[in-house]
């Protein structure tokens, strides 16, 4: 065999390493925070052979649908899973919105991951990889726009989870949006009569009458059944207390001629509340008398949080 002829193999092999890795660096720049689907490497340049490979090896790793990750690649190990599976989802199912678990936690609601990405869909698909469809119509006001995808709003998110979610877990979601404002009472009348006919609206109805007083948790209404049954009056439940103009705390209980705040300790939709000690100081300084009750203490003891209620209420009246 001439040099010639043992030449052109290194040759040949050389073109094909550099044809895959211009392939790649194309793939590298079409694909969204590192998401891409088969289809996106194929249009690259990438072979059938060369894919099959990457995902043999585990180089390549399945998000949701279609949509693949290099596990070699920086972005994989800082990317957030929910965000990364999002965006597979619209590779994927670009005529979808992200919705239910998935749109809550992109918009930061104390959600569970079950590790799926959920999308309404404007026509019946089936599950796929990971993907979960879910077939309602949106208006435009119900979608917005985060990143590459499209995601229902806020508000119909919760509302979306409040109907359908768990009802352990969405009457702890309702805590939650309701003492951020994200949802008011008329926002849940509202639902029901948009809503009728539904899945979930019997869920969303339970739940508007449940807080209708302004109560977000059973142990809050054993607290409002204290106060009833010691003849207390003039108090206002889930109230914003302002201080120098600005929002300081939400008490779950207010007596307003008294400047007493009734809190419940140990639930997460006073989280920020309770870890800022902060804010108690600003609340003292202001004239207000805090008192914090345990769930214990509230369901073992009402006897002993009525007393302390009372004393409050006694100390404000000298």
């Amino acid at each position: 065999m001439t040099p010639e002829a043992r030449r052109r193999p290194r040759h040949a092999a050389a073109m094909e390493r550099r044809v895959r890795e211009a392939a790649e660096e194309r793939l590298r720049r079409a694909a969204v925070v590192g998401v891409f689907t088969a289809r996106m490497a194929s249009e690259a340049g990438l072979t059938r052979g060369a894919i099959r490979r990457k995902v043999a090896s585990g180089q390549w790793v399945r998000l949701v649908g279609t949509a693949y990750v290099d596990a070699t690649a920086p972005e994989r190990t800082v990317m957030d899973p929910v965000r990364q599976r999002a965006i597979g989802a619209a590779l994927t199912w670009p005529e979808g919105v992200l919705c239910l678990r998935t749109a809550a936690l992109l918009h930061g609601m104390p959600i569970h991951d079950d590790g799926h990405a959920h999308v309404a869909t404007p026509v019946r698909r089936r599950g796929s990889r990971g993907l979960v469809p879910h077939l309602f119509g949106l208006d435009d006001n119900d979608i917005s726009r985060m990143l590459s995808f499209r995601v229902t709003s806020r508000r119909r998110t919760a509302l979306d989870c409040l109907a359908l979610l768990p009802y352990g877990e969405a009457e702890r979601l309702m805590a939650w949006v309701r003492t951020r404002d994200i949802l008011r009472l008329a926002d849940l009348s509202d639902a029901l009569t948009e809503r009728r006919g539904r899945p979930g609206v019997a869920q969303l109805r339970h739940l508007l009458v449940v807080t209708r007083r302004g109560a977000l948790s059973e142990v809050e209404r054993r607290v409002h059944r204290i106060l009833d049954e010691a003849g207390i009056t003039g108090w206002v439940a889930n109230q914003r207390i302002v201080v120098g103009g600005r929002v300081v705390a939400r008490a779950d209980v207010l007596i307003t001629a008294a400047s007493v705040i009734i809190e419940v300790d140990g639930r997460a939709a006073h989280a920020d509340f309770e870890a800022d000690r902060e804010r108690l100081n600003v609340l003292t300084l202001a004239g207000y008398v805090v008192l914090r009750f345990t769930w214990r203490q509230i369901v073992d003891s009402p006897w002993y949080v009525r007393e302390q209620i009372e004393a409050a209420l006694r100390r404000a009246a000298r």
